[in-house]
């Protein structure tokens, strides 16, 4: 990731006799930089925006950190490098914290004694991970989960541990410890309520969740309250109310963010009782020209801890200064977990007073909360497809219609397969829920001439954050939502091998029988008893070979060992073996009656699995749509000619060893 910066900001003086305003930012997370993309999408260059920043490197993705923890390169999660400023006109400053803000004097004072003058000042300073209240709270190896310095320091620590513990059930404490369980650590999920993401979550829900967390291999501890920590010789304590203890290498704690407001309430803004910057709906502070934006702000008395409502709230300020007459609305923003292979997401609250209805089935488990009919919380668990539509239906507090609520409780949808087309949902449902835009405005965009997802995410800010609306966007510009798969090229070859044989096999004949003596009695394969029993249990530990791939896919065991990817590839090459086996054993002899059936399911199995395999590897080029119909279709047929594989089998050594 780049540390590179723009030339050192001009001192006060020459501030002042630039014209236009003089707009300073103080904060260059996720919001800060939202906001400097809006300020460039608006700005005529009549005002500067100067980016007073506390890390030592531009913006990053905070989402996305634990994904870069094990693949060692954080380089990916920079949003824009510095040149990116430069380009647009904004000055960036890096590591050089404000340190000091006079309202009166219109100037903030920085770590290394630079003044900056303002006409407009945006505090964009985001929240800071908490430590919970306890003895031992600073000891070496208790760390907090927030930023890219605390990656690091992690990262350093866990090169020399085996064991972790997180205090935190929440979305903080589980994407912490998926981090832990990624770097191979063995990893405990302390929770002081008696369940996980107790904020958004019902009981039954939230029991679902912890189950799934521990089939991944994380140990799960609820309605457990933490007391102290100590240094127990190499290791940490950390010791329960009740008198329990557990040891660990590493604990980190992540039970919650707090508003960074110490700046605000130095220069006598208005914070609220529990943190916070006060703002209005025009995002204006408590003295004048002083605004607010993200997680350090508080509107209609809450403050928003996710990223959602802080681009929204700077785009709102970003029009504003450019003119617009516009407020912030605060509205009920999904809040989604995607972690180990679990998607859930919540809007609103299904915990409140009113008539809860459940879907349970197919690994799922969703639920609606109802007042007077209409919809004001929803909670999915697996099958989060249609958030975008559910989202709209709690903002607007939508109907729940009596055959809505029949189709939901045998189906889990509200709608009809149809309505699954995203381009015939109503126009101002929000497609992507970080950024809020609708489908009425990426149809705009696709007027326009957006043809690909990167056309679409560039023009209109969505897909950009999380990335769980690309499938969506893909629909609606008709390209394919994500990049090839891994090994595409190797898959798609080793499949059309596979397809080869098994044809050839079908249609050729059987290999002729040489003709003299003195040729290369080939036969031998095909008529000794005894190389044929050789080629035979050969054939039959390859296709058993090839069986661990669904293995892989449905035993807990099997669930993290290695990339999906590698073990997808080597089950080609398998049915590569199996056919080149099937040759030596049979010559392309089908043989008759059962074992005619045998060999036509032998070949039938890797004529489906082989195109599978293609659909897979040429996803990319196709819509999503019908990639994934097609890639349904055959595996489904694959599997189903599975079945009948092992009874055929049976037969076929009873037969030879029989008769």
């Amino acid at each position: 990731m780049s540390t590179d910066v723009t030339p050192q900001n001009p001192p006060l003086a020459a501030s002042e006799a630039a014209t236009g305003r003089h707009v300073v930012l103080i904060g260059n997370g996720m919001v800060g930089h939202r906001f400097c993309l809006e300020w460039a999408r608006l700005s005529q260059g009549r005002d500067s925006l100067t980016v007073l920043a506390e890390e030592q490197v531009p913006a990053y993705d905070r989402i996305h950190l634990t994904d870069s923890l094990t693949k060692g390169d954080v380089s990916s999660l920079e949003l824009a490098p510095a040149e990116w400023y430069q380009k647009h006109q904004i000055m960036l400053r890096l590591d050089d914290p404000v340190v000091g803000i006079d309202c009166e004097g219109r100037k903030v004072t920085t770590r290394a004694g630079a003044v900056y003058g303002y006409d407009v000042l945006i505090l964009a300073t985001g929240s800071s991970a908490r430590r919970l209240p306890m003895p031992g709270a600073s000891l070496p190896g208790v760390h907090v989960y927030r930023t890219l310095a605390d990656l690091r320091n992690i990262q350093a620590h866990a090169a020399n541990a085996t064991s972790a513990a997180v205090l935190g059930g929440g979305l903080l404490g589980l994407e912490a410890a998926r981090a832990m369980a990624d770097l191979g650590l063995r990893t405990h999920v302390i929770e002081a309520a008696n369940g996980l993401m107790a904020r958004q979550l019902d009981a039954e829900a939230a029991a679902l969740l912890e189950q799934k967390v521990r089939a991944s291999g994380i140990n799960v501890l609820t309605g457990c309250a933490s007391e102290s920590i100590h240094q127990d010789g190499e290791t940490l304590c950390l010791t329960f109310r009740d008198g329990r203890r557990l040891t660990a290498d590493i604990i980190i704690m992540a039970a919650g963010v707090e508003p960074r407001d110490e700046l605000a309430r130095a220069c006598g803004l208005r914070t609220g009782a529990r943190g916070g910057i006060m703002v209005d709906a025009t995002l204006q502070a408590s003295k004048p020209d002083v605004f607010a934006i993200g997680e350090c702000a508080m509107t209609h008395g809450a403050v928003h801890g996710f990223a959602a409502p802080g681009f929204e709230m700077a785009r709102v300020l970003a029009e504003r200064l450019h003119g617009a007459d516009i407020k912030f609305q605060a509205v009920d923003y999904p809040v989604r977990l995607k972690l180990l292979g679990t998607d859930v997401v919540t809007i609103g609250s299904v915990r409140d007073e009113g008539e809860l209805i459940t879907y349970r089935g197919k690994g799922m488990l969703r639920q609606i909360l109802l007042r007077q009919g209409r919809i004001h919380g929803v909670s999915l668990m697996g099958g989060t497809q249609d958030v975008g539509r559910l989202h709209t239906a709690v903002l607007k507090r939508q109907r729940l219609w009596p055959w809505q609520r029949s189709r939901f409780l045998a189906s889990g949808t509200l709608w009809k397969p149809a309505a699954e087309d995203v381009s015939l949902w109503p126009a101002d449902t929000a497609i992507c829920q970080c950024t809020g835009v609708t489908r009425g405005q990426l149809s705009s965009a696709v007027a326009q001439g957006c043809g690909t997802v990167e056309s679409l995410c560039a023009l209109t800010g969505a897909g950009g954050v999380c990335g769980s609306c690309r499938p969506l966007l893909a629909q609606l510009c008709g390209a394919s939502a994500a990049p090839a798969v891994k090994f595409a090229p190797a898959l798609m070859w080793t499949c059309a091998v596979v397809a080869v044989l098994a044809a050839a096999t079908w249609l050729s004949g059987p290999l002729p029988l040489p003709r003299s003596v003195q040729a290369l009695r080939l036969d031998v394969l095909w008529f000794d008893s005894g190389v044929k029993q050789v080629t035979g249990y050969v054939l039959l530990g390859i296709m058993l070979l090839g069986m661990l791939l669904p293995a892989r896919k449905r035993l807990r065991a099997l669930a993290r060992a290695g990339d999906f990817s590698w073990w997808r590839l080597s089950h080609t090459v398998v049915g590569v073996a199996a056919l080149v086996a099937l040759t030596v054993h049979t010559g392309f002899r089908l043989g008759y009656n059962l074992n005619k059936v045998l060999m036509l399911n032998v070949l039938m199995l890797a004529a489906t699995g082989s195109f599978a395999g293609l659909v897979v590897s040429l996803s990319h080029r196709l819509s999503p749509a019908h990639a994934r119909l097609l890639q349904t279709g055959w595996t489904v047929l694959h599997v189903v000619l599975c079945w009948p594989l092992l009874a055929l089998v049976v037969f076929h050594i009873l037969t030879v060893y029989r008769y």
